[in-house]
């Protein structure tokens, strides 16, 4: 039983609605973070690289760990590009470079079945019982996918790894999908072109913060 069944029809409405204003309130509150981020990132060329992106990401939403992978002849292999909240990911990452996810394994293959953001709950996706294992002990519990698309393909794959699950959401994908917009592939001693910054930005984006249950359902 929830608390929302103890309280009078009336109550609970009121109750929820202001679950609602929360939630909606949070996302609002990160636009401004997404929006300076990039245009911070992007203000001497519109091309960011994966780790850039990536470590863009995880500052805006406070999702602790990101990574990018890239495909190979035997699969989607790890492109070195990661970015996490501490020391204690390593052995973490360490597993994660060792990685190949096969096709229909891990969350580049729930983003390359839509071409498109996925969230999923659960560790699942990370494709990997060793990854998995490793998550678990720090206590993440969900995954987020994005396409990076190139010449109508997609050529990586970012992928962050969560505290809270994340809900789905139009917004999320909409900024999520703008910064992988401005990412391209780059190594070190390579030169990004300068370019104009850039002037549109993401509408919102989502917080890394346990959203209640009565939002979730």
């Amino acid at each position: 039983m929830s608390w929302l069944s103890l309280k009078t029809p009336a109550q609970a409405a009121a109750a929820s609605a202001r679950l609602h204003a929360d939630r909606a309130d949070a996302l609002a509150a990160l636009v401004g973070a997404i929006n300076a981020e990039l245009s911070a990132a992007t203000a001497s060329g519109p091309t960011l690289s994966y780790d850039a992106a990536v470590a863009l990401v995880c500052r805006a939403t406070g999702w602790p760990v990101g990574h990018v992978w890239l495909a190979s002849s035997k699969g989607w292999h790890s492109s070195g590009a990661w970015h996490d909240a501490g020391p204690e990911f390593g052995e973490l990452k360490s597993c994660t470079a060792t990685t190949e996810l096969g096709a229909g394994r891990g969350i580049v293959a729930a983003v390359l079945f839509l071409e498109s953001c996925r969230f999923l709950p659960g560790l699942e996706g990370l494709g990997s019982t060793e990854r998995r294992h490793h998550a678990l002990a720090l206590g993440l519990v969900g995954v987020v996918g994005v396409p990076v698309v190139r010449n109508g393909r997609v050529e990586a794959v970012m992928e962050f790894i969560t505290r809270s699950d994340v809900e789905p959401d139009g917004d999320l994908t909409e900024a999520l999908l703008a910064v992988a917009a401005q990412t391209r592939r780059w190594t070190p001693g390579q030169v990004i072109p300068p370019g104009r910054e850039i002037a549109a930005s993401p509408r919102a984006v989502a917080l890394d913060i346990a959203i209640p249950v009565e939002l979730a359902g």
